[in-house]
């Protein structure tokens, strides 16, 4: 049965990806997989259905497919050149559009009253969300093919890669993430030492991969992160490690200081929990970065152990069924009671001051 499931699945995907710009290729790589396949027209028409409520749509940039991208702006008249504000970019869950998915977070309305400096009088931030592609997922249908973020081709530097003579460009959602922040930057009204990150599900996974390779993110704060080097039928999972390294199976992580602060369910969908125990398992045996993992029950308290019931396969148990049922209702709501918590963490974690001019 399972091996049907996943014969009918890959047809499926197959006539999605179908006539897309890049062909889907099982050969791993020294980052992994192959960019992911991607449908333009797809993602033009969801992306036209996000109002960017109570913010703005922002465009003017195309990826390195040749896809017009865009991201959700929600500004704070406070912010000024003289007094610039903390920028949080939040990266949003799968399949979801943005509108919906970022109001219930509650950061709109925080990003008026919550103060994440120690400073009394720089109340609020700045929020950003750029948006994903319609995109082919290591993930089971009908999440294998929809909005997201590519946590799998692991190209993440800003410019093209090249290893054992083979050229590899830049991630492009990544490069995407780059253009958006930079535009704000530009503008002169970001605190550069309080650049944060917040992350749902695939965005949580993508946060954790951008903090750890963009020196400029002070935190990441996420919500129910699958392992991005490595979940469920992805077949090129690698191990992060700190050093340079030339084996396949491993992926160099060129900054292990980032602190993220990862918050999960004891049941979540596709048996998810012991996959979240073992990516912190994984970090601090790999020093890759500064991670703490909390685990809530569906009443959001901290529990110390996985629901066995909803799966133990710390690569994921994405037939199980109480997993699917009882997990898909647990991720699929914020968990508000943590907001307090998640923002604190990002405030009592800028980018240490620049070093004092040298004297003349």
């Amino acid at each position: 049965m399972r091996n049907t499931f996943k014969a009918i699945t890959a047809c499926i995907a197959a006539l999605l990806c179908a006539g897309n710009t890049q062909a889907a290729t099982s050969a791993c790589t020294a980052f992994g997989n192959a960019p992911r396949t991607v449908n333009k027209l797809l993602s033009q028409a969801q992306n036209a259905l996000v109002t960017c409520k109570n913010g703005i749509k922002l465009g003017g940039f195309n990826d390195g497919d040749g896809l017009a991208r865009n991201a959700c702006f929600y500004d704070n008249g406070a912010a000024t050149p003289a007094h610039p504000l903390p920028l949080v970019v939040y990266l949003q869950a799968s399949m979801a559009r943005i509108d919906a998915q970022i109001a219930k977070t509650g950061l709109i309305d925080a990003r008026i009253t919550t103060n994440l400096t120690d400073d009394a009088t720089s109340e609020g931030f700045l929020l950003l969300a750029p948006l994903p592609r319609f995109t082919n997922h290591y993930y089971p249908l009908p999440n294998g093919y929809s909005l997201g973020f590519d946590v799998w081709y692991r190209q993440f530097a800003r410019e093209p890669q090249t290893v054992a003579g083979i050229r590899y460009a830049p991630n492009v959602d990544f490069a995407t993430i780059d253009h958006f922040i930079d535009e704000q930057i530009a503008s002169g009204r970001v605190d550069l030492r309080r650049i944060y990150l917040v992350g749902y599900s695939n965005g949580a996974s993508t946060a954790v991969l951008y903090a750890q390779n963009r020196p400029e993110i002070a935190a990441a704060a996420i919500y129910s992160a699958p392992d991005p080097y490595g979940f469920l039928n992805d077949p090129c999972q690698q191990q992060p490690v700190a050093d340079a390294t030339s084996v396949i199976s491993e992926i160099s992580v060129p900054r292990t200081d980032a602190p993220i602060f990862h918050v999960h369910n004891d049941c979540d969908v596709y048996g998810s929990c012991p996959n979240a125990v073992h990516f912190q398992q994984q970090i601090d045996d790999s020093g890759t970065a500064q991670m703490t993992t909390e685990m809530i029950d569906k009443k959001q308290n901290l529990v110390n152990t996985c629901d066995a019931i909803c799966g133990i396969d710390p690569n994921g148990s994405p037939y199980n069924l109480k997993s699917r049922l009882t997990g898909t209702a647990n991720h699929n709501r914020w968990p508000d009671a943590w907001n307090a918590r998640l923002l604190d963490f990002l405030r009592m974690h800028p980018l240490p001051p620049p070093p004092p001019a040298p004297v003349q």
